[in-house]
């Protein structure tokens, strides 16, 4: 057998064993896709499932979307999924309300409070769709009820802090990524910590507030030193603890006597992404120093609501 033959065999079988490898990736888990009536309101949501043999219960991350996006989007942009095969929990993709003409019924908002779209303007109850959605995935799924996690990405972020503070009960930690508080008084979260991901070149929820220059949903934000202030209103903690400062992020920490702790990571010359996501606004350059996916987890895993 020649050696320009060998190499085109050793060539072929590595791309099987690639393919299979990916392939194998791609099935460890199953996702399904769920409905539930909410006030005569039909309500969609995914649940991805990681191929699980043991029998204990486990987290539920709650992920999401943002403005004008949607379950499949978010999963997508995310990769959340990966995270869930190794951390071993289980993942909810929940849909916003989408716009009443066809071109717009998948492009999806949240009521968050002041935003966004079209949930707002029909003042969708978005906090009684989760809540019934936990409830339900927690008759279905084998969910561990103290380790409920809710990470959401521009609206969906504004929505993740809406829940933390209306049902604190049922939420052990909040990720909120390039989206700040929409609402005016989160004093009930108090005791739900916080990790917040934000670029301080956003252009559409910026970092120090107003409506940005990309922005569509024509809100005011709030900024994010202003959300984080709100979110420590409730709480007693030291002044911030600069963990991280270096030419990609800054990764401040409140330590709270009183309260849950408080996180926020800047990234530097971040826009509105998901970082390290694969979004269509994301570049190479924004997952170069974290994984906003791989960051909620190792930061969500450390809360139960049972702990002391």
């Amino acid at each position: 057998m020649s050696p320009l033959l060998k190499l085109t065999m050793w060539v072929l079988v590595g791309c099987v064993i690639m393919c299979h490898e990916v392939l194998f990736a791609e099935i460890k888990g199953q996702i399904s896709y769920n409905s539930l009536d909410v006030n005569g309101v039909e309500r969609t949501y995914m649940v991805y499932n990681p191929a699980i043999s043991d029998t204990k219960k486990f987290p539920l991350m709650i992920v999401l979307h943002g403005g004008l996006g949607n379950a499949e989007s978010i999963s997508e942009t995310t990769q959340m999924n990966r995270v869930a095969d190794s951390g071993q929990f289980i993942v909810a993709y929940p849909n916003g309300t989408g716009g009443r003409i066809r071109a717009m019924t998948n492009r999806r908002t949240w009521n968050a409070g002041t935003c966004c779209g079209q949930a707002v303007k029909r003042d969708i109850n978005d906090v009684l769709f989760i809540e019934r959605m936990i409830d339900r995935i927690g008759s279905t799924f084998p969910i561990d009820k103290n380790r409920i996690y809710v990470a959401g990405m521009s609206n969906g972020a504004m929505m993740a802090y809406r829940l933390a503070c209306e049902i604190p009960d049922k939420i052990a930690a909040v990720i909120a990524v390039s989206g700040t508080l929409a609402i005016d008084n989160c004093d009930a979260a108090k005791n739900i910590p916080v990790l917040h991901i934000h670029g301080d070149q956003d252009e559409n929820v910026p970092f120090e507030g107003g409506q940005g220059s990309r922005g569509l949903s024509g809100v005011c934000h709030r900024s994010v030193n202003d959300t984080i202030n709100l979110i420590l209103r409730s709480r007693t903690c030291s002044h911030p603890v600069q963990e991280t400062d270096n030419d990609g992020l800054q990764v401040f920490t409140y330590r709270c006597t009183d309260g849950a702790p408080v996180s926020l990571i800047t990234i530097k010359g971040g826009g509105h992404v998901w970082p390290g996501g694969h979004g269509r606004n994301n570049t190479l350059s924004d997952g170069r120093y974290i994984s906003a996916s791989q960051e909620a987890w190792d930061f969500a895993k450390q809360f139960s609501k049972n702990a002391k």
